[in-house]
């Protein structure tokens, strides 16, 4: 039995390199087989150059060849290509990356002079890691040293997330006054919900919205959406059945010939490869419980009905009843803004939600049907059960927490002596690798939950959700991945101690909790080493294209949906992973500053991981949040200034030092005045363009940008002066002289960029320019910019965000983005009508056999009203299904 001593010995440095060495290893794995199958494996590596159905405007150049090369490349791109290829919220994530590591390197700059050498001459006998850490401090007036240091390191945290904020403010404003988002008809188009019972009268509407030129509004067609989701999932069902069938008639058939044996008697017939009927495909109607039925004649006589039912329905689909919500189009985004600012300042609009940015692909159908007291009390029982389960979760998340700590509960859980035992080696495994990767199996069941909760809070756009999710999900990960590991760190590595004399809890708590910044570096040395060459390397998507997938997909339709179809990056989930680091980084930046180094270098590492996989690899989100998420992770990041703050002056009052209490108190107020400011001042200004703005870039030059506050004082005054005749049909020639500017250009159509529903028929891009998309956005106000950072050096425009003008962030745009759009005046019709009121008929999709099974499949469904093509699909010569073509129908996303 070992001694006491060896069990409570300090572990932290053989603890980190036990997990160093197996992440190094584990990563430079990783790296060298991205490497090795990078060029090789194109469909994984670089899809978004490989797939031919990618479009123009979205095919990146391909990637240098160097084992090094597309690493120095990505570094070189300048903003407006990062752009053009990763979308605006890719930019903003990758800015994001950069910005942290970019503070992260000043923070070790301000603390690890100062607190290193007063940490490790603190006199209070720690050793390892922790001799350079608070803990190792006696002396409680060498703590002043700590909180000055906080000041100038968490001050430099908020003025980063004000800049940063101002410049996200300029780009947001810039960026709809492109010519391309300019055009967009989500961009034109108002959504209002909770409206009052007399604006269910359109003409009623469009006295107090006279420019509009479209109104859908919103109706109950709950029958048609179920007959509608029943047909998807029925026709998805038959088509599998059917080629299932077909697949094996012909490996049936060729088996035959192949042995020389007679083949199956008639050839023609179905039944005569299935048993002669006995193995026909079968489904029961619901689940367990339902009427078994032959999934191929059900399948084709059902959707038969369907489609002839839901035809009648969509014919009568303006009978259906309203509800309270309505999606108004305007000529131009300059009449829809007029109108978006100054809902506020009508009482008739009491209550009433406003939305823009609105793609019909980005609407919760089912929640506008919601009043406002239905959608209050929804999103209360959403955030209830959101909230138990962040406190419950809390059970299995300290257990982890325990375990990282758990050689030193082994004096008093005796059926753990066992563990003091095992060699270093694995003691080191246990306490640094076990718990982390245990950690991130269970956060992977969170997300998924919060954003079905989402959708029963009342959410309206799926915009919304992913922010509901983004907010919840960060919540839930600092409680459990982050405050439970810490205190039961502390807690577990103090208990003996503490047994023996509760009244030296808070000392020894005080001199614990920074010991549990251990278990973190251990987790930043996993995260960074390991997590971003991972991320390169993609080893189940490599494992999907090359075995999996070609078991897997036995349809023409999945075979080519597995090519074809491009990940998106899920922003609502991803965002939250990055913020717990720096909150992480934050709280223990003053306790143990090492930290800090780890942190940096894991978001250098996942920013160049994330250009490649932005650049090369992913699809921009489909709903175009144009960077939402951004500012919103922004703000979020006052919770880690918030917790190390509030730790630090737990500390202080730990060890009695109340001078230390008051002077970081200082900070805290400081921190929380910011955050008040900043909320106050810009969160009204991220959903709306100034209307000087859009003047000025449409070539008014008697119009400028308000750089001053970015336009918060013109909302109000537009606002006002909408009711008081601004918004008269007419009245403002401004509005046709965007009209004007925005046609001017050549007649060519340009290739859409994938991000809405729409067939390419139904819209078109002009170009302004044909410059290639790495160039800039011309400068569409007349003001020359060739050199508009000219005379401001980038320190002034560091300190003075707002020296990064509104010229010079337009003049960053891709040149992509002087293109716009041109909607086929059908597709507007009913652009924001239901999903399921423009639901086609389901067109299945089979492959061609040489039996003629195929034929006699589709004159068989025809007769029923169902539409099946074996077009474009047909059997190679081991009997596997093969497509040459796109799927019948297929027609390619556009903008919406």
């Amino acid at each position: 039995m070992s001694s006491p001593q060896s069990s409570s010995a300090d572990t932290s440095v053989s603890q980190l390199i036990v997990t160093i060495i197996p992440t190094l290893i584990i990563g430079a794995v990783y790296f060298i087989a991205f490497i090795a199958f990078r060029k090789v494996q194109k469909r994984v590596y670089e899809p978004r150059y490989t797939v031919e159905t990618v479009p123009k405007d979205l095919k990146p150049h391909e990637s240098p060849k160097g084992p090094f090369a597309w690493i120095t490349n990505i570094f070189k791109k300048p903003t407006s290509y990062v752009v053009q290829e990763a979308g605006a919220d890719g930019y903003f994530f990758l800015r994001f990356l950069l910005e942290l590591f970019a503070v992260l390197i000043l923070g070790c700059l301000i603390t690890w002079p100062i607190l290193f050498a007063i940490n490790a001459t603190g006199g209070n006998g720690a050793t390892g890691l922790n001799s350079i850490s608070y803990s190792n401090v006696s002396d409680k007036w060498r703590f002043l040293a700590h909180i000055f240091v906080s000041w100038l390191f968490f001050g430099s945290i908020i003025f980063l997330i004000y800049r940063e904020i101002v410049y996200y403010t300029t780009f947001r404003h810039a960026l709809q006054t492109t010519p391309l988002y300019n055009s967009l008809l989500s961009s034109r188009t108002l959504l209002l919900t909770e409206i009052p019972k007399n604006l269910y009268d359109e003409e009623e509407l469009r006295l107090r919205f006279p420019p509009a030129t479209n109104i859908w509004y919103a109706r109950d067609y709950k029958q048609l959406q179920k007959d509608v989701k029943e047909r998807k999932k029925l026709a998805g069902k038959y088509e599998g059945a059917l080629n299932k069938v077909l697949t094996k008639a012909t490996k049936i058939t060729n088996k035959a010939i192949k042995k020389n044996e007679p083949a199956p008697e008639p050839a023609n017939e179905l039944n005569t490869y299935l048993k002669n009927g006995k193995k026909r495909p079968t489904h029961r109607l619901k689940f367990l419980i339902g009427k078994k039925v032959d999934t191929l004649d059900y399948g084709v006589e059902r959707l038969g009905e369907l489609n002839k039912s839901i035809a009648k329905d969509q014919e009568n689909r303006d009978s259906n009843d309203q509800m309270p919500a309505v999606f108004i189009e305007f000529p131009t985004q300059l009449e829809l803004q007029k109108a978006y600012q100054a809902i506020p300042y009508n009482k008739d609009f009491k209550g009433v939600q406003r939305f823009t940015g609105v793609s019909p692909d980005d609407v919760v159908w089912e929640n506008l049907s919601l009043t406002a007291t239905k959608r209050r009390i929804k999103k209360i029982i959403a955030s209830t059960i959101l909230t138990l389960m962040i406190i419950f979760w809390c059970i299995p998340v300290a257990v982890v927490g325990a375990i990282s700590n758990i050689n030193l509960l082994i004096d008093k859980v005796h059926f753990l002596k066992f563990i003091d035992k095992l060699p270093s080696f694995l003691m080191g495994l246990i306490t640094g690798l076990l718990p982390v990767v245990a950690l991130a199996v269970l956060m992977m069941l969170v997300p998924p939950f919060i954003k079905w909760m989402g959708s029963i809070s009342g959410c309206i756009t799926v915009q919304q959700v992913e922010g509901y999710c983004q907010s919840w999900y960060y919540a839930f990960i600092v409680v459990n991945s982050f405050l439970i590991i810490t205190l039961t760190s502390a807690a577990a590595s103090s208990v003996t101690s503490i047994i023996q004399d509760p009244t030296s809890a808070l000392h020894l708590l005080a001199n614990k909790l920074p010991k549990a910044a251990n278990f973190y570096l251990s987790y930043f040395c996993l995260q960074g080493l390991v997590g971003p060459v991972a991320m390169l390397f993609q080893l189940v998507a490599l494992i999907l294209a090359q075995f999996l997938g070609k078991i897997l997909d036995s349809t023409p339709r999945a075979k080519w949906n597995r090519w074809n179809t491009l990940g998106q990056p899920g922003w609502s989930t991803t965002y939250p992973g990055y913020e717990l680091y720096m909150v992480i980084t934050l709280s223990y930046s003053i306790i143990a500053p090492l930290i800090i180094a780890f942190a940096a270098i894991t978001f250098l590492l996942f920013y160049i991981a994330y250009s490649y996989n932005l650049i090369y690899v992913l699809q921009p989100n489909k709903n175009d949040a144009r960077g939402r998420n951004y500012p919103r992770a922004l703000l979020e990041l006052f919770t880690g200034l918030y917790l190390a703050e509030v730790c630090l002056i737990a500390m202080f009052v730990f060890g009695k030092n109340w001078v230390a209490v008051a002077l970081e108190a200082v900070i805290g107020v400081v921190t929380l005045a910011s955050h008040l400011y900043i909320k106050y001042t810009y969160l009204p200004l991220f959903d709306i363009v100034p209307i000087s703005a859009l003047k000025y870039a449409s070539g008014d030059e008697t119009y400028a940008y308000p750089m001053h506050d970015q336009g918060r004082k013109e909302i109000k005054t537009e606002g006002i002066n909408y009711w008081d005749g601004g918004n008269e049909l007419g009245e403002d020639s401004t509005t046709q002289e965007v009209l004007k500017t925005e046609r001017q250009g050549s007649d060519t159509t340009a290739t859409a960029t994938a991000a809405g529903v729409a067939g390419d028929s139904d819209l078109s891009i002009k170009r302004n320019s044909d410059e290639d998309v790495e160039g800039k956005l011309p400068n569409v106000a007349g003001a020359a910019i060739a050199a508009p950072t000219k005379g401001v050096s980038w320190l002034t425009k560091f300190f003075n965000p707002k020296k990064e003008t509104f010229d010079v962030v337009r003049n960053n745009m891709p040149a992509a983005y002087d293109n716009y759009i041109e909607y086929n005046p059908e597709f507007t019709r009913t652009a924001y009508n239901d999903p399921a009121v423009t639901d086609e008929e389901p067109h299945i999709w089979i492959a061609k056999d040489n039996l003629g099974l195929s034929e006699i499949e589709k004159n068989k469904a025809l007769e029923n009203g169902v539409d099946v093509s074996d077009e474009n699909a047909d059997f190679n010569e081991k009997g596997s299904i093969e497509y040459t073509g796109p799927p019948p129908s297929y027609e390619e996303a556009l903008r919406v």
